[in-house]
C-alpha cells in the first residue's frame, strides 16, 4: 500500500473578511504553467504587482474557488493598496512552492543535455509517481513537487538498501562492482537506475 502524503504546502490569503487557502499541489503547478509565458512570464508579472496575474495565480491556487471570487469581488470593492501587497506576497510564497527545491551545484555530465521545459518535467514527475511508486492519480495531483521527488528519493534509497548498495556509494564512484553486477543479474534490475534517472529530470529542468 502506498504510504499516506502529506498535505502539499498551503498559503494563506486574507483580505477583509474573506480568506483563501492557495494550495502548491502539482495539479496547480501544471495549471500555473500554461498561463500566457508561463510559471517564468508570471513570476515576472506578479513582482510588478500585475492585477491580472495576481488574479490567475488565485483562481489557479485555490482550494475553494467559490470563496476565491467572493475575496477577488470584494477586493474590487476596496482600495487596491492594501490587497496587492497581501495578494503578491501570496502569489509568489505559491509560484515558490510549486517550483522544485533547489539542489547544491551540479555534479558536470560528459553527456550535456538540453533543459527540459517545467510543463515536461511536472509530466515526468507524474509519470514516475503513478508507475513507481504506485499512488492514484488523484493522490499525484494533490502532491506537491516537492514531496513527489522527496517520496522518488525516499524509494530509490529503499530499493538500493534492499539489493545491498549502499546509499552514500549510490551517489557517485564506481557502482558497478563485480558483485553489484550480479545482484542486478539476479534481480532482474538496477535499482540505482530510476535514482540517477531523476537526478537527470531534475538537472534538466528550467
Amino acid at each position: 500500500m502506498p504510504e499516506p502524503l502529506r498535505p502539499a504546502s498551503e498559503v494563506l490569503l486574507r483580505h477583509g473578511p474573506h480568506a483563501v487557502t492557495l494550495r502548491a499541489s502539482l495539479r496547480v503547478a501544471v495549471a500555473l504553467e500554461t498561463l500566457p509565458g508561463g510559471i517564468a512570464a508570471t513570476w515576472d508579472e506578479i513582482a510588478r504587482q500585475k492585477l491580472s496575474a495576481l488574479y490567475a495565480v488565485i483562481r489557479a491556487g485555490a482550494t475553494d474557488r467559490q470563496e476565491a471570487e467572493r475575496l477577488l469581488a470584494y477586493a474590487a470593492t476596496h482600495p487596491l493598496a492594501q490587497f496587492v501587497h497581501a495578494a503578491q506576497a501570496a502569489c509568489l510564497d505559491l509560484l515558490v512552492s510549486v517550483l522544485p527545491p533547489a539542489e547544491g551545484e551540479a555534479a558536470p555530465s560528459d553527456t550535456p543535455s538540453d533543459p527540459m521545459p517545467l510543463a515536461r518535467f511536472f509530466a515526468e514527475l507524474f509519470s514516475r509517481a503513478t508507475s513507481w511508486l504506485h499512488w492514484p492519480p488523484s493522490e499525484v495531483w494533490n502532491a506537491s513537487v516537492a514531496e513527489i521527488i522527496t517520496a522518488l528519493e525516499m524509494q530509490a534509497d529503499r530499493e538500493l538498501r534492499k539489493a545491498g548498495i549502499p546509499t552514500d556509494t549510490a551517489k557517485g564512484g564506481d557502482l558497478y562492482s563485480k558483485e553489484r553486477l550480479q545482484k542486478i543479474e539476479e534481480q532482474g534490475f538496477d535499482p540505482a537506475f530510476d535514482r540517477e534517472g531523476l537526478r537527470a529530470l531534475k538537472a534538466r529542468h528550467t
